[in-house]
């Protein structure tokens, strides 16, 4: 819970304003209102103007220390290797999550979980209200057939309500209300009833049973910081897993066909797209086919091939330096949270491992803003003093 709501400073103005243009940029992206956003060249002018903001902003009002070089760097690394495999839309956002390192956890949260449920009330209103397609798929071999709700897959609101549920949890803590937790359940049903997204409905019960928790035994969670301790190795934990099973899948293999199958040849497909695009150590621009709509509705054309694991979907594309230097920083920003008593964030992370497991959205800061608070956690000095809001603890 807040210790005071003061509002947002002037040095943190310009952040904010430039991190509600991406939002707002980015989400639409990924929705039928797509084919009234700039073009290409356009927009690499707006996050050009972007990244001016930006550069003015932590020139007038941050300070570089050791951890602030090591994260810029960390930060350029990331962006080189995404402009290599991708765009400068790509790599706009780690320069973000760079210069997002010193703003208050409390206000960016509060705000990124604001906007993005205002952003999806108005892009499945337009989708109900026939302003913009609500795309539906009949499913043959599913209970339920799936409405996009505006969107250009079915399981981006999933998603992204599941970032804007997380962001409400980690804000209101301990104190958290049932009514907003009973909210947020028939909220995420409803998304799952007409997307089918079940992992976002999964992964966001698992959110509420924590909060839940959280709310009536404190105490209790406060008695298992050991246990708390196993999600600070949960990211290279999961990357070697990720990794072992796609270089040595083998279908022969009775219990690896059946996992796979399990999976949705999850584990086939990156074993594939790795024989097809290679590894390397630095990023490459690989080209994979998914079931996504374009602006007109029409489906991607060519043999499905995607890479739903985070991890090694992360490792092809941008290589095995930025690959090692994610784990590295990950595994730093969940031991700083675990010193800082932020125990809430850490079962936050490991319902975002979780999620990278089975799908690659969560690299994504419109669908992840946590990467900002793992760049806190990191940059920020002294560990237990820097979060303004009550922890469980």
């Amino acid at each position: 819970m807040y210790k005071s709501l003061r509002e947002i400073r002037t040095g943190e103005a310009a952040y904010f304003a430039v991190f509600s243009l991406y939002t707002v940029l980015a989400v639409l992206q990924y929705t039928f209102y797509k084919s009234f956003l700039p073009r290409e060249n356009l927009m690499n002018g707006i996050l050009l103007i972007c990244l001016a903001v930006l550069a003015v902003r932590e020139i007038l009002f941050e300070t570089m220390d050791l951890s602030s070089v090591l994260l810029l760097a960390a930060a350029l690394v990331f962006a080189a290797n995404s402009l290599i495999s991708g765009t400068f839309w790509t790599a706009f956002p780690f320069i973000l999550i760079f210069c997002g390192r010193n703003i208050s956890p409390r206000r960016l949260f509060t705000f990124a979980g604001a906007l993005t449920l205002a952003l999806m009330a108005f892009v499945v209103l337009s989708a109900f209200g026939g302003i913009i397609e609500n795309y539906r798929r009949i499913e043959v071999n599913r209970e339920n057939n799936r409405e996009y709700l505006g969107f250009l897959f079915a399981l981006y609101p999933g998603f992204l309500f599941l970032n804007a549920a997380s962001l409400i949890v980690a804000v209101r803590g301990r104190r958290i209300h049932f009514i907003t937790l009973a909210s947020i359940g028939a909220i995420s049903f409803l998304i799952y009833r007409k997307t089918d997204g079940r992992l976002a409905f999964f992964l966001t019960l698992l959110l509420l049973v924590f909060a839940c928790f959280m709310r009536v035994f404190p105490d209790l969670l406060r008695s298992l910081k050991a246990l708390f301790f196993l999600a600070v190795p949960a990211f290279p934990a999961a990357a070697a897993v990720s990794a072992a099973l796609t270089f040595s899948f083998n279908p022969s293999v009775r219990w690896m066909y059946r996992l796979d199958l399990m999976l949705d040849h999850r584990i086939s497909y990156g074993q594939a797209s790795i024989r097809q695009f290679g590894l390397h150590l630095i990023g490459t621009s690989v080209n994979w086919v998914g079931y996504g709509l374009d602006e007109a509705g029409n489906r991607s054309l060519g043999d499905y091939l995607y890479v739903d694991n985070a991890f090694v979907g992360f490792l092809q594309r941008f290589g095995w330096i930025a690959f090692i230097l994610v784990v590295v920083l990950g595994t730093a920003a969940l031991f700083r949270l675990y010193l800082a008593g932020r125990y809430e964030l850490l079962f936050i992370f490991l319902l975002i491992t979780i999620h990278a497991l089975l799908d690659n959205l969560v690299l994504q800061l419109i669908y992840n803003t946590f990467w900002i608070a793992a760049a806190h956690s990191i940059a920020a000095r002294p560990v237990k003093e820097v979060w303004d809001y009550e922890s469980i603890t």
